[in-house]
């Protein structure tokens, strides 16, 4: 969706709020707001402009063992290594942001009557509102568990005051919301070009699927995929056919379901709101010097070689086509962007340049003028890796920025939903694996005996395929939290810690031991509330084990 006034704000979001401690939106508005239609189209985009944020989308894997994080990320860090307080910026920052999405959005439908705009422009906008409502309820449960709950802006007396309700009561909120707009926002191929990243009942499905996964509802989780994968009743979705191009050129194609929004004018040098790549990829292309979080050798050895067989931790021949769209290695090869003229990095006829990140070899091969290998510090690679996935050079303006919109949900996960929903209720059989991971391992590249149902551990198989599919699009620390809570339920009931390993990095990194992070990983289930909430309102309880 090409919002070109995605960032032209309407006049009540400039306003201060913390959390829940706000004003109604409306005293913000005169009396003739709502009947100027550029101004509605504008509450719209807003509301599209705070729903998601791509910097939680890439920080989020910096909570699960794919990533590990440096003093950049120190938030994320903190939570993941269990040496966060409830006072943490991501708490609050997550929770605020919620809610500000909420005030945004219950602003534009107390207000609807007043909409001075086409009818059916109308329904439809109302329709994506209510989505973006259930979108957040959906966020906050998951994250918080049992969070107050309105259909409606508080007053600021009535946001001191509110508790929390039920988790399990917003979830079917949630669901019944998602239900009824699917049954009137448009199928993806209904809808014209310039409209694309517009919700549509396909992005309503994916998310109740997600919201049944997340909750181990397995049986219904199942009924919504079915919806996408055999019939086109909600759209008509399919994987493309090039994984690497998919993160490059194909966030409109028919794999993807959500996204999440860019504005520009024109071109590259026209970004108003992008996001940048420069914390995780090579420090020579990135931000030459603050390195926010790295991807782990646990993660690198996910990425089998095309035999099906486990490779070697620093074998990089031959392996799983999603392994090369998705880390950097020492030794491969990385695009640099035309736009950034200012690197002085030597590159090839196809405009790549050698990417070292063991310092022996950048010591021995990189002219003087990379930065990407291991120093010691914390502004450099903590594990002998970067990140690729999402990064295309052609949409990188001269600051590090990039244009290119991100798949938030794609047809990928629906299958990787659907393979796991069917196994864990006993159902899995060679048909479903040939339309659920087969394709996907068949795109990667690997021989057909490897693609085949195979036997032995298949709750397994699905989870590794799970992981090196959706590596690094923030979806790791979802799962492990899930898992952790059909494996032993008292860690949702505890807030105990459900993640503890040590993240590594590549044998050339050290002594040999390979363990480069000094802090394993050591997980909470529950974000804490944000202490300032509760300071504020002190009929919020704090989760367990805060």
């Amino acid at each position: 969706m090409k919002l070109k006034n995605l960032i032209y704000l309407l006049p009540f979001s400039v306003m201060g709020c913390v959390g829940l401690e706000q004003y109604p939106t409306n005293s913000y508005t005169d009396a003739n707001f709502w009947q100027n239609e550029d101004n509605v189209r504008a509450a719209l985009n807003l509301g599209y402009n705070q729903c998601w944020s791509w910097d939680y989308y890439f920080s989020n894997n910096n909570l699960s063992d794919d990533a590990f994080g440096s003093r950049h990320s120190e938030n994320e860090r903190n939570i993941a290594t269990g040496q966060a307080n409830t006072s943490s910026g991501r708490f609050s920052g997550e929770w605020n942001a919620c809610y500000q999405e909420l005030r945004t959005v219950h602003t534009a439908l107390e207000a609807q009557d007043r909409f001075t705009v086409d009818e059916a422009f109308k329904t439809r906008m109302i329709a994506e509102l209510r989505l973006m409502r259930a979108w957040t309820y959906f966020r906050l449960i998951t994250w918080y568990g049992d969070v107050p709950f309105f259909t409606h802006n508080l007053s600021l007396p009535e946001a001191r005051e509110v508790g929390v309700t039920d988790e399990n009561t917003i979830r079917q909120f949630v669901l019944d919301e998602l239900d009824a707009v699917a049954a009137i926002l448009p199928k993806n191929t209904e809808i014209p070009a310039e409209e694309n990243g517009r919700y549509t009942c396909g992005t309503a499905i994916a998310i109740k699927a997600r919201v049944y996964l997340y909750n181990n509802d397995f049986e219904n989780c199942a009924k919504e995929c079915e919806k996408l994968i055999n019939t086109t009743e909600y759209g008509t979705y399919s994987l493309a056919d090039n994984f690497d191009e998919l993160f490059k050129t194909g966030y409109y194609g028919p794999e993807s379901i959500m996204t999440i929004e860019t504005a520009y004018e024109g071109g590259i040098e026209n970004i108003r709101r992008g996001w940048s790549p420069g914390g995780w990829v090579p420090q020579s292309i990135g931000n030459r010097g603050v390195t926010s979080w790295s991807p782990t050798q646990e993660l690198v050895d996910v990425f089998r070689k095309i035999d099906g067989s486990v490779a070697d931790d620093t074998d990089y021949g031959d392996r799983d086509k999603r392994f090369y769209s998705t880390i950097a290695y020492n030794g491969c090869k990385v695009e640099v962007p035309a736009a950034r003229t200012d690197l002085g990095l030597t590159t090839d006829a196809d405009g790549c340049y050698t990417c070292w990140t063991d310092p022996a070899d950048q010591s021995a091969y990189g002219n003087g003028v990379q930065n990407d290998a291991y120093d010691g510090s914390q502004d450099r690679t903590a594990t002998g890796y970067y990140a690729l996935k999402n990064y295309y050079a052609p949409t990188i303006d001269n600051g590090g920025s990039s244009l290119k919109p991100i798949m938030e949900i794609r047809f990928a996960e629906i299958l990787l939903n659907y393979a796991e929903s069917k196994n864990e209720m006993g159902e899995m059989t060679s048909e479903v694996w040939d339309k659920t991971i087969k394709p996907l391992r068949t795109r990667a590249g690997f021989a057909e005996s490897y693609c085949n149902y195979p036997g032995g551990d298949v709750r397994q198989a699905i989870r590794d395929e799970r992981r090196a599919e959706l590596a690094l699009e923030g979806r790791r620390v979802f799962d492990l939290r899930r898992w952790a809570v059909m494996e032993d339920a008292t860690i949702r009931e505890t807030g105990a810690s459900f993640l503890t390993s040590q993240a590594t990095g590549a044998p050339f990194m050290d002594d040999g031991s390979s363990i480069i992070c000094s802090n394993p990983y050591n997980m909470k289930y529950w974000f804490a509330i944000p202490q300032s909430e509760r300071d504020i309102n002190h009929n919020l309880p704090q989760n367990p084990g805060w």
